[in-house]
């Protein structure tokens, strides 16, 4: 199994597992209960570091079992980068799809050089309204949490709420505006789980040597959904650690593989 091969199960176990969750929930199976913003698996939870956080700052107390369940991905992109957002998050799985609709219809977009810059300008934003306001900003702005809470919502009431409007204008925006704008721009739960890195976390790594040589076709940057070059350095925190680029250069050259993963 390749890389591809492997993260697409991963996104499809994903997608089939908040479909699930509520499904089974309501049939009375609740050994796994919640959504992507705050899951319990047994007698262990998970919870998104950001929401986490919001928590934290609205009440202005600080709970155990929270900070342990934020542990967990924490630490995970700690070791392995933003993996939850290439591997997992169903808004980027949704955003992927309408990046090959966009270029299908061959739709006019811009596509400015990624930074982090504005992703952490609006989740300074989202914490400094968390802080003053009490208002739960983050859990408003959080595209995974919104898919699961309002997949649920449909399964329990069959209706989904207003929030779902927030993805509806994510895809116009990506489709007629500017590529994969909100993951590269604008998503405070990618902006806060890159800040969780440090040296030897998880990267996309070129060596050229006797036997590792690139050919510079630029087959890893057209695989590179976020516009990214992965053969330039400082491509991180934007590089959500997909895998595209090593794909895409193991294609064109199985035997020198240039790009690789490496801690």
């Amino acid at each position: 199994m390749n890389l591809q091969h492997a993260r697409m199960m991963a996104r499809i176990g994903a997608i089939a597992l908040i479909v699930l969750i509520p499904i089974l929930n309501k049939n009375s199976i609740t050994f796994i209960t919640g959504t992507l913003y705050s899951m319990a698996i047994g007698p262990v939870w998970i919870t998104d570091p950001l929401i986490g956080l919001q928590a934290v700052l609205t009440t202005l107390t600080i709970d155990k079992v929270l900070l342990l369940s934020m542990l967990i991905p924490a630490v995970l992109a700690l070791v392995l980068g933003r993996v939850f957002c290439g591997w997992i998050c169903p808004q980027n799985t949704l955003s992927e799809i309408v990046d090959r609709a966009a270029r299908l219809l061959r739709t006019r977009r811009f596509h400015p050089a990624p930074t982090p810059l504005p992703r952490y300008i609006i989740l300074g934003i989202v914490l400094v309204l968390t802080i003053i306001a009490g208002i739960p900003v983050a859990s408003m702005l959080s595209a995974p949490g919104i898919i699961s809470l309002q997949i649920a919502k449909f399964v329990y009431e069959g209706v989904v709420g207003l929030e779902l409007g927030l993805i509806g204008l994510i895809v116009l925006f990506e489709l007629f505006g500017v590529r994969r704008g909100w993951c590269n721009y604008a998503c405070p739960v990618g902006g806060f789980l890159g800040l969780f890195r440090f040296q030897k976390t998880l990267k996309v790594v070129m060596t050229e040597d006797a036997e590792h040589v690139c050919g510079k076709c630029n087959a890893c940057v057209a695989a590179c959904q976020l516009g990214l070059n992965p053969m330039a350095k400082g491509i991180y925190p934007l590089c959500h650690n997909c895998g595209a680029c090593i794909s895409a250069c193991k294609k064109i050259a199985p035997k020198r593989e240039p790009l690789s993963f490496r801690f």
